[in-house]
């Protein structure tokens, strides 16, 4: 230290006589420590902000990156929630219009043979909810979701028409040959919605339990209509959406249909049929040309 205290850096270096070699002095310097001691001070400082800051990027990456990761898992989850809740609301009315027919049997004097039908019917309607449930977990996961290949469209609902229970529904169709590159379950799926959709609201005011329906194939376009209350347009976004369909429905045919017609890059849509009623138009992406 100096005179005042202050410290000082003091480096001796001897030097020695030519001749005798031997030590004649010493060379000594004095330096002042402050700049080393301030440099040491800003080497700290870089090095305590430095690897703050890595931490800090280190910590945000793997943030980022965890939550990229966890997003499937919690979009996967939340599709099995919505799946679970589904089938828990539509599965409820079946299950409990079969277990109230059996009890009723198990002590009516007919016996079991004049409940059949209803729970047939209820039977039925289950079997319909599940694949419903099914196809929208499929979509839902878009896994596989759409396999397209060319379809004869007209022959595919032709067959689904064939398929509606018999119930002295009125049925008229005109068919026009149509092709379009669909996924032929799907679309079966959906044409099935639409039907069971007007066949349940498509009762005209003198006769409410029987349907009145036109089925059209016209190009990529299936059109159903009814000649039930109609359907006001602005609310087919609110009867689209789950549980939205009023009457008994099954809660999610519609929003179903709307979700196989994006897939095949397509639309619903609903107007007003002329006379009364509705018309329901899926439209499918016609077959690309082939040379």
């Amino acid at each position: 230290r100096d005179r005042a205290g202050e410290p000082v850096r003091l480096l001796a270096v001897p030097f020695y006589h030519d001749a005798t070699d031997e030590v004649a002095g010493a060379a000594v310097a004095v330096g002042d420590p402050e700049r080393g001691a301030a440099e040491h001070r800003s080497l700290v400082l870089s090095l305590v902000v430095g690897t703050g800051a890595l931490t800090a990027l280190a910590a945000l990456t793997g943030h980022v990156l965890s939550a990229r990761s966890m997003r499937p898992a919690w979009e996967a989850l939340e599709q099995q929630e919505r799946l679970l809740a589904d089938a828990a609301h539509e599965l409820r009315t079946p299950v409990a219009v079969m277990r109230g027919s059996v009890e009723v049997a198990a002590g009516a004097p007919g016996g079991l043979e004049a409940h059949l039908p209803r729970i047939r019917r209820a039977a039925d309607r289950m079997a319909d909810v599940v694949e419903n449930l099914l196809t929208r977990g499929r979509l839902e996961a878009a896994v596989d979701v759409v396999r397209a290949e060319p379809l004869r469209l007209d022959q595919l609902v032709e067959e689904v028409c064939a398929e509606l229970p018999e119930g002295g529904h009125g049925l008229e169709s005109r068919w026009e040959e149509s092709v379009v590159e669909a996924d032929a379950a799907l679309v079966r799926v959906a044409v099935r919605n639409l039907l069971d959709n007007a066949v349940r609201h498509g009762g005209g005011p003198g006769a409410p339990d029987r349907a009145e329906l036109l089925v059209t194939v016209r190009g990529p376009e299936v059109w159903v209509a009814d000649r039930g209350p109609g359907v006001d347009p602005a609310r087919l976004p609110e009867l689209m959406e789950r549980f939205g369909s009023p009457g008994g429905g099954t809660g999610i045919g519609l929003s179903l249909v709307r979700r196989i017609a994006e897939a095949h890059r397509g639309s619903l849509t609903v107007r007003a049929r002329p006379g009364g009623g509705a018309e329901f138009v899926l439209r499918l992406a016609p077959a690309r040309s082939r040379r």
